[in-house]
């Protein structure tokens, strides 16, 4: 009977310390990391990516990408022309599947890429020739080359470092 007593107190105890590591890591704060930058290109096309990242301090955890294509003022009313090049950023995203949103206006196209698993996304990556009246879209899909920024969701980035890189890159970060 008397060693029954003396379980209770350690039980408790065990129980206390279990809920506040458990508390603890519910609790592990995530930060938010905005950059973005705005490029214009010959021809009156411009993108402007925004970029959201979620850090645990240490690794990405996710990573929001919104790329606004704003279109030329001579092909805001040609519909074909504004399909065609929705069309090839979508053969070049066809990769991440149902994590990409296409929205297209009249003079822009708004790209939202969300990804939260294992997967990569490439930044700064697309470039508009005008081709004598004829837009032609260069999509560079080489993760190695220095001309685009490459995250994926697991990089091992602090905050700080994350924010340096994309500001390296042109980015401007909150």
């Amino acid at each position: 009977m008397n060693t029954r007593k003396s379980m209770t107190l350690p039980i408790i105890i065990t129980i206390i310390f279990i809920g506040i590591i458990v508390y603890l890591f519910m609790n592990i704060k995530q930060s938010k990391i905005v950059c973005e930058k705005k490029t214009n290109y010959d021809g009156g096309f411009s993108i402007k990516e925004v970029v959201e990242s979620t850090t645990d301090g240490k690794k990405i955890n996710s990573i929001k990408v919104t790329k606004t294509i704003y279109v030329a003022d001579r092909y805001v009313n040609n519909a074909d022309s504004i399909e065609e090049i929705k069309n090839i950023i979508q053969n070049t995203l066809d990769y991440l599947g149902n994590n990409v949103k296409y929205s297209v206006l009249d003079d822009r196209i708004i790209i939202e890429i969300e990804i939260s698993k294992n997967e990569l996304v490439l930044l700064d990556n697309i470039n508009f020739v005008d081709n004598g009246g004829k837009v032609d879209v260069v999509i560079n899909t080489n993760t190695k080359s220095s001309g685009v920024v490459t995250l994926a969701v697991g990089d091992s980035y602090t905050d700080g470092e994350l924010m340096k890189s994309l500001k390296n890159k042109g980015y401007s970060c909150k």
